[in-house]
């Protein structure tokens, strides 16, 4: 009984890593970034770029795809205040693929 609580908690614990409260608002890994904007406002800080297109060809060499168009990558960080964590969304191509929990704002 001990352990499936304990994995139960663990469970929620890993679940609640690709989320962000925002009020009742709630923003998720695999959500459009622009969602974030929507639910919690602009970000204290927004960092983009973007990367080239690889692939491994036969040789085990990494090459430049021409034939693709460049990865968009955005990072944008939230301050709430002193009184909760800072959190970090990252997005590939405008999907947020993870949210990261930063220390506590200022």
């Amino acid at each position: 009984m001990k352990y499936l609580i304990s994995l139960c908690f663990f469970a929620s614990m890993t679940a609640q890593a690709d989320s962000m409260r925002c009020g009742q608002q709630l923003v998720s890994s695999g959500d459009p970034i622009f969602a974030a904007e929507a639910k919690c406002g602009a970000p204290m800080d927004k960092r983009e770029y973007s990367m080239p297109a690889i692939y491994i060809n036969s040789k085990g060499d990494k090459k430049t795809d021409p034939n693709k168009a460049p990865i968009f990558h955005q990072e944008w960080t939230y301050n709430f205040g002193s009184d909760r964590l800072m959190m970090k969304i990252k997005a590939i191509d405008n999907k947020i693929s993870t949210i990261e929990t930063l220390g506590y704002g200022h």
